[in-house]
């Protein structure tokens, strides 16, 4: 861990805890900055730098501040626009659980140092046409569908309501949550809330799809630590049992080491080392090559045909199905069956309007070498990570 990622872990140790901690000599709030900004962690680095008695006048620190009044302008839009969202959903009978950013947000000391893009609420699909209703009276603006999500906005809030926890192409860890209703108990009305172990397992799965799919933020590593934190009690046999079932477990325990290594004064080794490098490279959603390296080992891993690298690639680009392109090609919501007349016509469509998305496919395929393949393969395993198909 160099001076800066140092720098940074203390200010967010600060944050939380509320303590004045002692920062690197050599730390420079400067040249943190753009990592800060990649990390989306504006807030609660302001909040840690000013506790730890960086001066308010420094240039740095007021794009800091400036950037703290943003995001606490977001946040309070945010809030108040989720809980527009649960009261609806309460008078209208409609059962849902928010998920990640919006009940990890309520554990920080201030709302505000958890930086929210999104809010995550899992619904009941059977409950579909009256949810579009609600959303509709309430000024939401139907934006995407995805394999595990519906996305609604308003000006305040971009909505992820899921219709599973984890995407189904993340064969594994869906097979154990399925849908998530199973985990759910009722809290209040009709929203209801997993135990504080199955959502640690959740949270934790979820870190572990982002840490292999090509790269996972320090927020993350945070949220993982306020977590534990808010729950000292949690039944640590039966997390630890139930990642085993999802092949987790040695991940789970290096990652706890790295909490430790980061916040708790813990001994480091070579592989904290290297996990605390790529999770400060991946910025908050993850590298473009660690991505594309990531998703064809994946993809390489359930291919039925054998196909591996380049080739899984290409094929994925060339025919992917109809739930990736009946958005673009709205021919496909009302007859699937012309999936392969849209194959034929897309490599036109794309030379013709998509020269821009092209250039980038060029671009990550010339990241797919036979080593860089092997390489990321035997990172993930060394940390414990493996897709199980």
């Amino acid at each position: 861990m160099n001076v800066t990622q140092r720098g940074i872990v203390t200010l967010l140790r600060s944050a939380i805890t509320g303590g004045n901690l002692q920062l690197p000599a050599d730390f420079d709030i400067a040249a943190a900055l753009p990592l800060i900004q990649k990390h989306h962690m504006v807030t609660m680095v302001y909040d840690g730098a000013v506790r730890c008695g960086i001066s308010r006048e420094l240039p740095a620190m007021v794009q800091l501040f400036q950037g703290y009044c943003r995001g606490l302008q977001i946040c309070e839009g945010q809030m108040r626009e989720f809980s527009r969202v649960c009261c609806a959903f309460n008078e209208a009978g409609i059962d849902y659980m928010p998920l990640k950013g919006s009940r990890m947000r309520k554990l920080y000391p201030k709302p505000e140092l958890r930086l929210m893009g999104d809010a995550d609420i899992l619904i009941r699909m059977e409950q579909f046409e009256k949810i579009v209703h609600v959303m509709e009276q309430l000024g939401f603006v139907d934006h995407s569908d995805s394999d595990h999500e519906l996305i609604f906005k308003t000006p305040g809030l971009y909505l992820e309501l899921h219709k599973r926890l984890i995407p189904s192409y993340n064969r594994d860890l869906h097979a154990y949550f399925g849908d998530g209703w199973q985990l759910a108990k009722v809290k209040n009305g009709n929203q209801y809330a997993m135990t504080a172990e199955d959502e640690m397992i959740y949270l934790f799965s979820h870190f572990a799809k982002h840490y292999r799919d090509g790269g996972v933020g320090c927020r993350y590593v945070v949220d993982l630590w306020v977590y534990r934190r808010a729950h000292p009690e949690l039944d640590e046999n039966y997390v630890e049992a139930e990642l085993e079932k999802l092949q987790l477990l040695e991940f789970y325990r290096n990652v706890r080491r790295l909490i430790a290594f980061w916040f708790e004064g813990g001994p480091v080794d070579a592989k904290l080392e290297l996990m605390t490098e790529y999770i400060f490279a991946s910025g908050s959603w993850g590298q473009l090559e660690s991505r594309v390296l990531s998703v064809t080992i994946r993809e390489s891993k359930r291919s039925i045909l054998g196909f591996s690298g380049r080739l899984v690639y290409i094929r994925r680009k060339l025919f992917p199905g109809v739930a990736v392109l009946r958005r673009k090609y709205t021919i496909l919501q009302k007859a699937p069956w012309m999936l392969p007349v849209v194959w034929l016509i897309r490599p036109f469509y794309k030379v013709l309007f998509e020269r821009k998305q092209l250039d980038r496919q060029k671009q990550e395929l010339k990241t797919l070498d036979k080593q860089a393949l092997r390489e990321q393969r035997r990172m993930l395993e060394y940390v414990g990570l493996e897709y199980h198909f």
